[in-house]
């Protein structure tokens, strides 16, 4: 494996040649209702089935623009998943298929001219900021982290979800909030790890999968945590001033044969096409947006695209997905 150092840097250089092209051929995005900034929050590991027991997801849902399965990229990964959101591109068409940031990767996202959605923003004139849960970028990382993905202020917080929020509202209430802040939630993925996604065997009386215990309480967490969120912006978002964006990287618990350590059982990982690794939930709230079910063609390269709807900016003709 290349040095993580090394990647990074590389990958740094990267995307700052990209951005630089994709100013060049960019074509403005429609927008009736454009909005000053945008949160977008990801709950790590957030199976679309997850979101029936979160009451505060669910009452964003009952007011905005929704689905519980938008379809991640395959394999169903965090690196390929985050990346295909934030760039708005299939990265595993481009061969980034696994969850290392090396060199093959950083020249499979130059060579194919990918940038993210953070260098939009920039080449707009705004602002970005990111807040990564459970220490998810080393302290040594965190200016080659900053550069890999054009973000101007990367926080790195610690596992707990109430710290993941108390520095994503320090954010949004600062008296230049940024025009695009990302908060990541690393608790529901580390639970599916630990315990598992569901309980295995057992379905509901429809067939569903039954959803683990210990994964819905840390599901539960990060649902008071976006309530949290949603409190510090409502007033934002009501006047046309924000829009928040809730999604998920991938699912979890059916990843037979997804890692080569035998004894770990699938429903303890994810990467697979299984409708529970690759069904993950979306929630779009903001002023003019009706309440309506997205169709089953939803898929995570159209985040991206969509964030530049709302903030009526540039993107790459180059990214995959249409604005929702």
């Amino acid at each position: 494996m290349q040095n993580p150092r090394t990647a990074l840097a590389l990958l740094a250089l990267t995307v700052s040649v990209v951005a630089c092209d994709g100013a060049l051929t960019a074509s403005r995005a429609a927008s009736t209702t454009p909005v000053d900034r945008v949160i977008l929050v990801s709950v790590d590991g957030l199976r679309g089935d997850a979101m029936a027991h979160m009451p505060a997801l669910s009452a964003l849902r009952d007011r905005g623009l929704w689905t519980d399965s938008m379809r991640t990229v395959l394999p169903s990964l965090t690196v390929p998943g985050h990346l295909s959101m934030l760039t708005g591109r299939d990265v595993s068409a481009l061969g980034i298929t696994s969850n290392d940031l090396d060199v093959r990767n950083a020249l499979a996202l130059q060579m194919n001219g990918a940038s993210t959605v953070f260098a939009w923003v920039h080449g707009a004139g705004g602002t970005s900021a990111a807040v990564a849960g459970a220490a998810l970028v080393p302290p040594q990382q965190i200016a080659d982290a900053q550069r890999l993905f054009a973000v101007d202020t990367l926080m790195a917080a610690d596992l707990a979800e109430d710290s993941v929020r108390a520095q994503a509202v320090t954010l949004l209430t600062a008296a230049h909030a940024p025009t695009l802040l990302f908060v990541h939630f690393s608790g529901a993925d580390l639970a599916g790890h630990d315990s598992g996604w569901i309980v295995p065997g057992a379905k509901s009386a429809d067939g569903a999968d039954v959803l683990a215990p210990y994964y819905l309480a840390a599901a539960a967490r990060v649902d008071t945590a976006i309530a949290g969120i949603w409190s510090a912006i409502a007033a934002d978002v009501e006047a046309g001033r924000a829009a928040l964006i809730v999604t998920a990287d991938h699912g979890g618990g059916h990843g037979d044969h997804c890692v080569a350590t035998p004894e770990v059982p699938g429903f303890r990982e994810h990467c697979t096409a299984a409708g529970g690794d690759v069904r993950i939930p979306f929630v779009l709230v903001a002023k003019g947006v009706a309440h309506s079910k997205l169709p089953a063609s939803a898929r995570i390269t159209q985040v991206a695209p969509t964030i530049a709807k709302l903030l009526d900016i540039w993107r790459p003709t180059t990214a995959d997905g249409a604005a929702f």
